[in-house]
């Protein structure tokens, strides 16, 4: 701790989840290790690119990859590279050039915080469908000439209204056109590392920093080979828009390790771990007066697939305020608010920090 206390920082336990504010999640000893071997040497970035990127492709059973400094920053070379293809002057005037394929078609039921990547790139997105349903005449109607690709956010929180990917991958391929798929938290099961580019997307997304345990800044585009040969093409630390998507050494080493890592350990003892976690949490509570409903949710905020330990609060606690009172005693938490509910993830915890956790919120639900 005494990077933090030199500097006045403040180190929370995270029972919420993998969220990017509060760092993400943590790093593997070899994963560390692997980073701080790369960082003492120099290396000519883009042939480690393609080297790990290769490597990376067998390991989870893809065409190619391509390591990025975060979806987001994904998004933007993915929606690039739809634009330009091959044509590097084309890449170099953006965003500002004009003339060419630059409509990004996005389901208005998938609309997000994050698709302003898209649109970073200077490309025009296409709504179509609405908050009920998405149309394929919808679709197919908006492709046209000036058609880029199509985005598709996997997030089970849009799922709603929006059409299914499958048919979705029907229409683009009717069409010839590429499709990105934002899955950047759909982490596990890690058959998703497969899981759309099987049924056909050419460019599809993860995060690095959460369930994968990899640098915060750090993600991977896995996807067709002709289209991985053009983010190597255009991406940093070449010129361009692209540049602002810098991937260290560092990060990509990094990732990589992460990523066997997570490739090859036992989901089923994964899950049987968190479970632990979270029966030590409920075990703990029942020394409490108060009795609350308590269930076990076994998916995710975003349709992942591990255990989250859902508290049902009497009506005269409210949910945000338990949250508040975790937070004041450096415990993230997470809130239902729509159910007075407060929950806990156990990706982030070990056994030492779910029984501190347990103790602070047995006291805070004493008082």
């Amino acid at each position: 701790m005494n990077f933090f206390n030199k500097n006045g920082i403040i180190p929370y336990i995270n029972a919420h989840d993998t969220y990017t504010i509060y760092g993400g999640s943590r790093m593997a000893t070899n994963t560390l290790e692997a980073m701080k071997e790369v960082a003492a040497s120099f290396v000519d970035l883009k042939q480690m690119q393609i080297v790990l990127g290769k490597k990376l492709a067998e390991l989870t059973g893809n065409e190619a990859a391509y390591f990025t400094n975060g979806a987001a920053g994904a998004l933007l070379l993915c929606a690039c590279v739809s634009m330009v293809e091959d044509n590097e002057y084309y890449y170099r005037m953006l965003p500002q050039v004009k003339g060419i394929k630059r409509e990004i078609i996005v389901m208005r039921a998938q609309r997000n915080a994050y698709d302003a990547a898209l649109a970073v790139s200077g490309a025009d997105i296409i709504e179509i469908g609405d908050a009920d349903e998405t149309l394929e005449m919808e679709l197919e109607g908006s492709i046209n000439e000036k058609t880029a690709a199509i985005a598709y956010f996997a997030s089970t929180l849009y799922q709603r209204g929006s059409m299914k990917f499958e048919k979705v991958m029907e229409i683009a391929k009717k069409y010839k056109i590429p499709v990105i798929v934002d899955a950047a938290a759909q982490l596990p099961p890690k058959e998703n590392l497969q899981k759309f580019t099987k049924v056909g997307a050419d460019m599809v997304i993860f995060s690095g920093g959460k369930t994968l345990c990899g640098p915060q800044d750090s993600g991977v585009i896995l996807g067709k080979k002709e289209w991985i040969e053009r983010c190597i093409k255009f991406g940093a630390p070449e010129h361009g828009i692209c540049r602002v998507s810098k991937t260290s050494r560092e990060a990509m080493a990094g990732l990589y390790t992460a990523i066997e890592n997570y490739v090859n350990q036992d989901e089923i003892e994964r899950n049987q771990e968190l479970r632990f976690l979270l029966h030590i949490i409920s075990e703990k509570l029942k020394d409490g007066k108060m009795k609350m409903k308590e269930r076990i949710v076994e998916r995710g905020p975003v349709g992942q697939t591990y255990p989250r330990l859902f508290l049902y609060l009497p009506e005269e606690i409210r949910a945000d305020e338990i949250v508040y009172k975790m937070k004041e005693r450096r415990i993230y938490i997470g809130a239902d608010e729509f159910q007075n509910a407060i929950y806990v993830s156990p990706l982030n915890l070990n056994e030492e920090e779910a029984q501190i956790v347990a103790k602070e919120l047995l006291d805070i639900l004493t008082e």
